[in-house]
């Protein structure tokens, strides 16, 4: 599928961004009314007990109000905020509890809170420093404007993302293609009895052609042209490129064993390919350290060719990322050594495009064994 890994990270990129929002839905819904009761019910707990001393002298009311008859005690201001025919009603509509406490509190305009108790036809009232915050209003508020924050900045660094793997692609793609003209041509000028300089143009030819054809079209690989051949011809054709590599880095060519007589039926182009990337892959980061071994072998209805090296090997952790676009061990990059980090993946992609496999495990005593798993000759 197109860009299915790009589509995969910025899912990764996006988890953190979905827990949060997840996790703020859950705070306002579940956490926020619970919050805001219990802040309900210290304020009323505090008016409570101004009430009560209120009610057993121990607070001297300032405001002493009677129906009909208006203010007895309390300055001008009083008399101007609570008129003589003010209705129980009015007293009542910003109480906290209504019924038969006959108590409650009023916010004056500019002024404390009030807090007011009703004793038969009179209301005694006195002003107390009690604070009720909003908590409902303030986290509907914050949390969603931070949430709306969150979202925004996942957006455009998944955007980002999206925007640097596509250039990056684009710009490869491009390059690929470029180079893979001259070389070609080069291939042709090149005699014959020049083997050295036509090994070398063959490894250029078929480095650009790991790009071209994992990026281009935006990773799409074209459809395999698959037939019957044996698979020792492909070895031999991508071994002839790395023969003298190999006789000069380690102590004898590549053990080869089994029967490479074996046919399978695969495009024949890409499982030279992919060989040539396992050859290639031995020969950076595993032949001066020890011999590498080839094994030909038939596996029920398909035919395996294992490459088992006794380099540096990979941990398992390692082993789970050998196949990821772009991917290179921290090992190897320290080492200086060159590669794309492509050549692996788009070996592996090949071969599941042919009904095939192409998997990495661990060696003994050490190193790494890595198998391709074709299907066998129809």
């Amino acid at each position: 599928m197109k860009n299915v890994r790009l589509i995969r990270h910025c899912l990764y990129l996006a988890l953190p961004a979905a827990a949060l929002v997840a996790f703020g839905v859950y705070f306002l819904l579940a956490s926020v009314p619970r919050i805001a009761a219990n802040e309900r019910a210290r304020f009323e707990s505090e008016a409570r007990q101004v009430v009560d001393e209120m009610r057993q002298g121990e607070l001297k009311a300032a405001l002493v109000w009677e129906y009909g008859v208006g203010v007895i005690e309390g300055d001008a201001e009083w008399r101007g905020e609570f008129p003589a025919q003010m209705l129980w009603k009015d007293w009542e509509a910003s109480a906290v509890r209504k019924g038969s406490s006959m108590w409650g509190v009023k916010r004056r305009e500019g002024g404390l809170p009030v807090v007011w108790l009703r004793d038969g036809r009179r209301v005694l009232a006195a002003e107390c420093e009690l604070y009720e915050t909003d908590y409902a209003a303030i986290f509907w508020t914050v949390v969603p404007l931070l949430l709306a924050l969150i979202l925004a900045a996942t957006v455009f660094a998944v955007l980002s993302l999206h925007s640097y793997a596509k250039s990056r692609d684009d710009f490869l793609a491009a390059a690929a293609h470029d180079l893979a003209t001259p070389l070609v041509g080069m291939r042709y000028l090149i005699r014959k009895e020049s083997e050295d300089v036509r090994n070398l143009n063959e490894r250029m030819i078929r480095l650009v052609e790991n790009i071209r054809e994992f990026l281009i079209l935006g990773g799409r690989r074209k459809a395999p042209s698959c037939r019957n051949f044996e698979i020792g011809r492909a070895f031999d054709e991508a071994y002839a490129i790395f023969a003298a590599d190999y006789a000069d880095e380690t102590s004898g060519a590549v053990e080869v064993s089994g029967d490479k007589t074996l046919a399978v039926y695969a495009d024949e182009e890409m499982t030279v390919q992919i060989i040539w990337n396992l050859l290639g892959n031995d020969l950076k980061y595993a032949a001066p350290y020890g011999r590498v071994s080839v094994r030909f072998e038939a596996a029920g209805g398909s035919v395996k060719v294992s490459f088992a090296d006794e380099g540096k090997g990979m941990t398992r952790s390692q082993m789970r990322h050998a196949f990821d676009r772009y991917w290179r061990a921290k090992t190897v990059l320290d080492s200086g050594k060159g590669g794309f980090g492509i050549g692996l993946c788009a070996s592996r992609e090949s071969a599941r495009a042919m009904g095939g496999e192409l998997s990495v495990e661990a060696n003994s005593p050490r190193g790494c064994v890595f198998t391709l798993t074709l299907p066998k000759a129809i």
